[in-house]
């Protein structure tokens, strides 16, 4: 059942999105490009309603791996943290 979970949303908010395993990255990256979900080892695949997504992370992507989910964001703020 994907209901009330990501496939199923039309607005996001995704936080420490770079933290998430190379599974969890994959699907997302074919839901913000074909805006679908594999739904069940790729044998039924579900339209996504998503619209937006706003994804949050304490650090910057190291790895080159990521640079693909990263370059799906068109808008980046880099913000400084609150002093003390």
């Amino acid at each position: 059942c994907i209901e009330g979970f990501l496939p199923t949303a039309t607005v996001a908010f995704l936080d420490e999105i770079f933290k998430a395993n190379s599974a969890i990255l994959n699907t997302l990256l074919t839901i913000l490009n074909e805006r679908q979900f594999d739904n069940g080892a790729g044998t039924r695949r579900v339209d996504c309603p998503l619209k937006c997504v706003i994804g949050a992370s304490n650090e910057l992507p190291e790895s080159d791996e990521l640079d693909a989910l990263l370059d799906r964001f068109l808008l980046r703020a880099q913000v400084s943290p609150v002093s003390d």
